[in-house]
């Protein structure tokens, strides 16, 4: 059972500051954090800590193809703020969901969250005690950003489950322009890496590809990351459980399998633990897992963390385990069970969206401003039954609806890495994507 508490262990210990290698990694310098992301991302070698400030008001923009208006741009100091403040997201929620899985411990800033805590005891219980040494967190995510006019970005969503995006911002790409091919090789680059040495594994023969049919929607994404790290696609009835690991058996003979790239929901990973009607999933996978005889990428409970009111606790979490100030605002997402919530959405239908709690469930969003009368009838009834299944979030002021939306990608094995790239769209009126990705044009990468 997990344990509430007052508080938690901070896990990191408070600073401001990033210690940066020179090229001749004999010196350091220090230099505030968010400085730092700037230039590391940059290449650029440190002499004091004016150097930062300089690269950081450098001219660099985005390049986008004809699809986006030419003023849909940004500069490079938004890129460093936008790889600072992620990876800060991604250190944190790994903390945290260390201190949840692990440790049985709910941070006090949960708490005040019925419907998170009931979700994390949940998984918690299904996923069982965890003996395995450690846990790595978050390989590969995606992030949904809103880019405004003015040049405030603001996360919407994110997905530490089970991104899609990355193929097809490959074939987004101008290859013609060696920068965008230079952005791409990284993307492929950090995806090998990750998965080759997640958990200390150094052969990417050793990792698979687990898919749930070749018939799914993401078939063509797993094809593309089953390209990129060499590895193989499997279906649950390839693998084999033994008392060692988990072998991939074939006519001639069984291979053990280090690293298993899922590509299925947690609640049908396996049936033993999760869904006991799942038909995709892989009996006793949880338990290897759990043994430390296979490594999972991303971990059973991964999906807890993309849940839209889960996200709202971030910028808690990176105060509390990571001692420093969010880089990224969160777009304000407040759940209907929450007290006053439902009133205002039924005072105010216009001046909000509400869409689904849980983005790896979708239904169809609402937005008061071009709902009609029926709709919003309609939407208010549903939220009625099941509060806390949705979330309202407040329509973006006329002004503000110029900007674009923005998906990067990120991976976290054994760090942390953001390729310069990303798939840009139309946003609705709330932030969040008008198309869905696979029907997205647009490709950005940095100069």
């Amino acid at each position: 059972m997990l344990q509430e508490t007052k508080g938690t262990k901070v896990l990191t210990s408070k600073s401001d500051v990033r210690v940066l290698p020179t090229r001749t990694g004999i010196d350091t310098v220090r230099v505030p954090a968010f400085a730092a992301s700037v230039v590391e991302h940059s290449g650029t070698r440190i002499t004091n800590g004016h150097a930062a400030q300089d690269c950081a008001s450098g001219n660099k923009f985005f390049s986008a193809n004809s699809s986006v208006e030419a003023g849909q741009t940004l500069n490079f100091r938004q890129w460093a703020q936008i790889s600072c403040g992620i990876r800060q997201r991604m250190e944190a929620v790994s903390a945290c969901l260390n201190e949840v899985f692990r440790h049985s411990k709910i941070p006090e800033f949960l708490l005040q969250n019925s419907s998170i805590v009931r979700q994390l005891r949940t998984v918690a219980e299904q996923i069982g005690d965890i003996r395995r040494n450690s846990i790595s967190w978050g390989w590969l995510a995606s992030t949904d950003l809103h880019v405004a006019s003015n040049g405030t970005v603001t996360v919407i969503d994110h997905n530490l489950s089970v991104p899609t995006g990355i193929e097809l911002l490959t074939r987004l790409v101008d290859r013609s322009s060696t920068e965008s091919m230079t952005a791409l090789h990284d993307l492929w680059r950090n995806i090998v890496n990750s998965a080759a040495t997640y958990g200390g594994t150094l052969d990417s023969q050793s990792t698979v590809i687990l898919d749930p049919c070749r018939f799914n929607p993401t078939f063509s994404e797993n094809e593309f990351l089953a390209r990129a790290m060499g590895a193989t696609i499997v279906r649950a009835s390839d693998l084999v459980i033994t008392k060692d690991g988990v072998e991939l058996s074939s006519v001639a003979k069984r291979a053990r399998i280090q690293t298993i790239v899922r590509r299925i929901d947690d609640d049908l990973l396996d049936p033993n633990c999760f869904r006991p009607d799942s038909l995709v999933g892989m009996p006793g996978l949880c338990r290897a897992w759990k043994d430390g005889r296979v490594n999972l990428v991303n971990p059973p409970g991964s999906g807890v963390a993309s849940i839209r009111s889960f996200t709202q606790k971030i910028p808690a979490m990176i105060r509390t385990f990571l001692g420093e100030e969010p880089a990224l605002p969160v777009a304000d997402c407040r759940e209907c069970s929450e007290p006053g919530t439902m009133q205002k959405l039924i005072n105010n239908p216009t001046q909000f969206a509400v869409r689904t709690n849980d983005p790896m469930h979708p239904a169809r969003p609402y937005f008061g401003d071009i709902a009609t009368a029926a709709e919003t009838v309609a939407i208010l009834n549903m939220v009625r039954r099941d509060p806390q299944h949705f979330v309202v979030r407040a329509l973006l002021p006329d002004a503000a609806r110029d900007g674009f939306n923005l998906r990067v990608f990120s991976s976290m094995g054994d760090a942390f890495c953001m390729p310069r790239c990303g798939i840009g769209r139309d946003c609705q009126s709330d932030g969040g994507a008008t198309l869905a990705i696979n029907a997205d044009k647009s490709a950005f990468f940095v100069n």
